[in-house]
C-alpha cells in the first residue's frame, strides 16, 4: 500500500505568506521600498519700511507639515519687540508697522523676523529668520534741468519789480523731512500767477520748456537708511537708482514734454524701495509750461522773458494747435480777438496801454503789467492790440514785430474787436478812415497778423454781404487791398516793442 507524501510545515507556510503580501514582495528581496515621513519646512520673507511714509510692510510665510506658526520681531540683540503670531494657528501672511507691543515706533536699524513651525504639542519642527529694515527716506529739494526757459512773476514787490528767484532755482524745497511724527508732504503748486511767494521754500514752482524738450530732475536725497540698500524710482523718469543720504541723483523724463504748446500738469511719484519691497512713496505735483521755443524778444533779461501771468492763460487757450509759428500766432490772434474781453475805442481810436517816445512811432512801449490787470479799462485801439499780440507771441517763442501803416486812408468794411457788425465807418458817419494803423509781422511785412479787426473776406471787401476773415498770416499786399478803400497805405516803423 502506498502512503501519501508528507510536507514540511515550513513549506506549507510559504505559499500562504506569498498570497497575503499586498505588495507582492517576495521574501529575500532586498529592494523593499522605504517611505520617508513628510519633512516640516517654513520660510519667511524679510522686508523694509519707512513708518512715516508707509503704514506697514507685508510679511509672507510658507509652512508645510506642521500645525501652527509663531512669528516675532526682534532687535539685533535678540530682544523680542513684537509678536505677530502666537503659535495658535497657521499663518501665511501678516504685516508689521514698525512698532513694538506698546505701540512705540522703533528707530532706524536692522531687525529680525523669526518664524517657527510647531506640532500639536508646541514642539518646534522648523524655523526661519529674515532681516527687516526700518529706514527714513525722502528728498529735501528738486531742481528741473535741461532746456529750461526762465520765468518771471511780474509783480515781485509791485509793478516794475520782476521776481526771477525761482526762475531757474529749485522747483521745490522743504525745510525738513518730518517733525518726528509726520512726514512733510512735498509742496503744493504756487498758484498765484502775478505775485511770487515770499520764499519758494515750502512751495512748488512751475517751470517752462520748449514743447519738445526732455526735462531732467535732480533731487537732494536725505534721511537715515540704517545700512539698507535703498533704491529710488521716479515714475516716468527712467530706471531706479541706488541712493544714499546726501546724494543728488538726476532722473530724465522718459519722453518729450508735449507734442505742442500746452500746460502739462501731472503728479510724479517718488517710490523708495529696499530690494523688491517698496518702503514708501512721495507725490510731487508739477506744472510745466510747454512753449514753442525760446522767447522771440531781442533782449534776453527781465522783463523780456515769459511772464507766468501771460503764458498760463495763453497756453491753455491755444492748447492743441500745431507746433509752428504760424499756427501759434494764428491761434493767439483769434483768442485775443474773440476772448480777451476787450473792445475797440470807436470814439477816439486812442491808445490806452501803448505809448511812443517823442512825436514819432519809434520806440513803442507796451504797459503789459497794467493791461493784465486791465487798470485802464477794457477799451483799446490798434496799437494796443498789436502790442498785446506781439507780447504773447514773443513770450511763447513765435517771433513777431510791430509795424505801422501810414497814413490817412479810407476803410473798406471791417468788424472791430469787441464789435458785432461790419462797418467801414467805425467812428460814425464822419469817421470812415484811419490816420494810421498798427499790425504785427513775423517777416518784415511779407505776412500780417492783426488782432484789432476782422476783414471782409469775399471778392468785394468794400460792400456787403460780408464774410468774416480773421487776419491770420495774410500776405501784406492782400491785407492792404482788403483794408483800404481809398488812399495810399504803406508799412513803416517795423520794430520790436518795449515792455514794462
Amino acid at each position: 500500500m502506498l502512503h501519501p507524501r508528507r510536507h514540511s510545515p515550513l513549506l506549507l507556510l510559504l505559499p500562504a505568506l506569498l498570497a497575503c503580501d499586498p505588495k507582492g514582495i517576495k521574501l529575500g528581496d532586498d529592494s523593499e521600498a522605504h517611505v520617508e515621513p513628510p519633512v516640516p519646512t517654513i520660510t519667511v520673507s524679510g522686508g523694509a519700511l519707512d513708518p512715516l511714509l508707509g503704514t506697514e510692510c507685508a510679511l509672507d510665510v510658507t509652512a508645510a507639515n506642521g500645525s501652527t506658526v509663531a512669528l516675532t520681531i526682534s532687535d539685533e540683540a535678540g530682544t523680542v519687540l513684537r509678536t505677530l503670531a502666537d503659535g495658535s494657528a497657521m499663518v501665511d501672511a501678516t504685516a508689521w508697522d514698525g512698532r513694538d507691543e506698546t505701540g512705540m515706533l522703533q528707530p532706524v536699524g536692522t531687525y529680525l523676523v523669526d518664524a517657527e513651525l510647531l506640532d500639536p504639542d508646541g514642539i518646534v519642527l522648523a524655523s526661519a529668520t529674515a532681516d527687516f529694515y526700518i529706514v527714513r527716506v525722502g528728498v529735501l529739494s528738486g531742481t528741473l534741468g535741461g532746456e529750461r526757459i526762465p520765468l518771471i512773476w511780474h509783480l515781485g514787490s509791485g509793478p516794475g519789480h520782476y521776481w526771477e528767484e525761482a526762475a531757474t532755482d529749485s522747483t521745490f524745497e522743504i525745510a525738513a523731512l518730518d517733525d518726528g511724527i509726520t512726514a512733510t508732504a512735498l509742496p503744493a503748486l504756487w498758484d498765484d500767477l502775478d505775485v511770487p511767494p515770499a520764499s519758494h521754500v515750502g512751495e512748488g514752482m512751475p517751470a517752462a520748456y520748449p514743447y519738445d524738450a526732455v526735462p531732467s530732475l535732480t533731487l537732494a536725497v536725505a534721511g537715515d537708511f540704517g545700512g539698507a540698500p535703498v533704491h529710488l524710482t521716479v515714475e516716468g523718469w527712467g530706471e531706479a537708482q541706488p541712493v544714499a543720504p546726501g546724494d543728488t541723483p538726476t532722473f530724465t523724463r522718459g519722453a518729450a514734454l508735449a507734442t505742442g504748446p500746452s500746460v502739462v500738469e501731472e503728479s510724479v511719484t517718488f517710490t523708495w524701495s529696499v530690494g523688491d519691497t517698496a518702503v514708501g512713496a512721495q507725490t510731487l505735483p508739477m506744472r510745466l509750461y510747454a512753449t514753442l521755443g525760446e522767447p522771440g524778444f531781442e533782449q534776453t533779461d527781465a522783463p523780456y522773458e515769459p511772464w507766468v501771468a501771460a503764458i498760463d492763460p495763453a497756453l491753455r487757450a491755444i492748447s492743441g494747435v500745431e507746433a509752428t509759428d504760424e499756427a501759434v500766432t494764428s491761434a493767439l490772434t483769434e483768442w485775443i480777438y474773440r476772448d480777451a474781453g476787450i473792445s475797440y475805442d470807436t470814439r477816439y481810436g486812442a491808445s490806452y496801454y501803448t505809448s511812443y517816445s517823442g512825436r514819432t512811432y519809434n520806440n513803442a512801449l507796451f504797459d503789459f503789467t497794467s493791461f493784465l490787470a486791465r487798470r485802464n479799462g477794457t477799451t483799446v485801439n490798434c496799437t494796443d492790440c498789436a502790442s498785446i499780440l506781439e507780447a504773447y507771441a514773443d513770450m511763447l517763442g513765435a517771433n513777431l514785430s510791430y509795424t505801422i501803416i501810414l497814413q490817412n486812408f479810407d476803410l473798406n468794411f471791417i468788424k472791430a474787436i469787441g464789435g458785432t457788425d461790419f462797418t467801414h465807418c467805425p467812428f460814425g458817419a464822419s469817421g470812415c478812415s484811419f490816420s494810421y494803423h498798427a499790425v504785427t509781422t513775423p517777416d518784415d511785412t511779407l505776412t500780417i497778423y492783426d488782432a484789432t479787426l476782422a476783414l471782409d473776406g469775399d471778392d468785394d471787401p468794400g460792400a456787403g454781404p460780408f464774410t468774416e476773415l480773421l487776419v491770420q498770416h495774410i500776405e501784406g499786399a492782400e491785407y492792404l487791398e482788403r483794408l483800404v478803400m481809398d488812399g495810399t497805405a504803406t508799412y513803416n516803423y517795423t520794430q520790436k516793442e518795449m515792455l514794462r
